[in-house]
């Protein structure tokens, strides 16, 4: 948590980040450094969500967690090539108040299974799902060769 003191800028030295040697307050330093290191690493994008999302957000991911959800991958050997052609997800009594979300690394389902799909620019689609009483089985439309 940053508290107001770390927003101050005036009586503060220069500090050189990314090249650019300016007056700093430890908030932008810290944000600008931050930043710059996520990017070097991925191209997804960045979102800001207000409080009340973040607080629905973690709650969710508390819910999920206690619902101790699984995925098992399917795989099919086809003349010596493995391929990973689907996934089965579960979840303690296969069931959940909150979506179990699952990133595919490339392509998507052939059904959605009322699921939902998210995906922002370039990050990889994410199927939430929700289990009501039967674990869902997802084929892939384009299968991964491992």
């Amino acid at each position: 948590m940053f508290h107001q003191a770390n927003l101050r800028v005036i009586d503060v030295s220069n500090t050189t980040i990314n090249g650019i040697t300016n007056q700093r307050s430890l908030l932008q330093m810290w944000v600008e450094s931050i930043v710059a290191e996520f990017n070097s690493l991925v191209t997804w994008p960045m979102l800001t969500k207000p409080h009340d999302q973040l607080a629905t957000a973690f709650k969710n991911r508390m819910t999920k967690d206690q619902c101790n959800p699984k995925v098992r991958l399917i795989y099919t050997i086809t003349a010596g090539v493995t391929k990973i052609t689907g996934f089965q997800v579960t979840a303690t009594g296969n069931k959940c108040a909150a979506p179990i979300p699952v990133t595919l690394p490339v392509g998507s389902v052939t059904s959605l299974q009322a699921s939902t799909i998210e995906q922002v620019g370039g990050d990889p689609l994410t199927l939430w799902i929700p289990l009501n009483g039967s674990a869902k089985t997802f084929t892939l439309t384009s299968p991964i060769i491992l």
